[in-house]
């Protein structure tokens, strides 16, 4: 594949779980940036959950992360039945879904979090059903409320947590060095602009790329100046945005 030099010269900063940033951080290589990798999240696992709940029960299964699928999948593909749905928040974890070999009954047309599934018709009526939400510890409500009200019984399995890194000073003054900023999560911003705080000042005149218009209000609320959503959450659509960015 030839390179594209577009981002010749810039500096990114990949703020997503290490785990999570290898396929950007190489597109960003690919483009002739160069990926300043800077973890705002730690996944780690959590198993307490899987022995008590039983998938057979279950009318839809949602993975709202690809980290929800990383931790599940193998039971679900052991021990839900066939006629259970299994449900994509969005690109995200569809792709990881399809890589962990688990159908996507489910997916909505619009990857933009909780909001977009509950566009999707398969979700309207929920009467008499069973929806099982595999999430991380501490997830948003929107989406099991919304089904409540349309009459779902909600349940959640909370298969991983999200912590706060240590990076060392070296790594703090490298972020800050940064031209523009990748974010994929509220979790992600507020823990960015906690672990580099004492540089807050630099990094809010910076520009930020993040996935959702929940995202940026977060971000501007926070004092960030110049924030974009981008059209898709896929690591392609964020280094076609990026060229559409001005960066100094």
């Amino acid at each position: 594949m030839a390179v594209n030099s577009s981002l010749s010269g810039w500096n990114v900063l990949v703020t997503r779980p290490e785990q999570q940033a290898k396929n950007l951080c190489d597109l960003l290589s690919q483009s002739g940036g160069r990926a300043v990798v800077f973890p705002t999240i730690v996944i780690v696992p959590i198993n307490d959950d899987r022995v008590t709940i039983n998938l057979s029960d279950f009318d839809v299964i949602i993975f709202v992360s690809r980290n929800s699928v990383a931790y599940l999948a193998d039971e679900v593909k052991k021990k839900a039945l066939p006629s259970t749905l299994l449900a994509s928040v969005g690109n995200g974890s569809a792709e990881s879904m399809r890589s962990h070999d688990l159908r996507v009954d489910i997916q909505p047309d619009q990857s933009i979090g909780s909001e977009g599934l509950l566009l999707v018709p398969e979700l309207a009526n929920m009467s008499g059903k069973k929806v099982l939400i595999v999430r991380g510890k501490g997830g948003r409500e929107l989406l099991a409320n919304t089904l409540i009200q349309r009459g779902a019984e909600v349940e959640y399995i909370e298969v991983y947590e999200r912590i706060l890194p240590s990076p060392s000073n070296q790594q703090c003054e490298q972020a800050l060095t940064a031209n523009c900023i990748v974010c994929t999560s509220v979790v992600g911003v507020k823990n960015l602009s906690i672990l580099l705080r004492e540089g807050l000042k630099i990094l809010l005149d910076k520009p930020m790329l993040v996935m959702s218009e929940r995202i940026k209000n977060y971000a501007t609320s926070l004092g960030f100046q110049h924030v974009v959503v981008t059209d898709t959450s896929s690591d392609n659509a964020v280094i076609e945005q990026l060229t559409k960015m001005d960066i100094e």
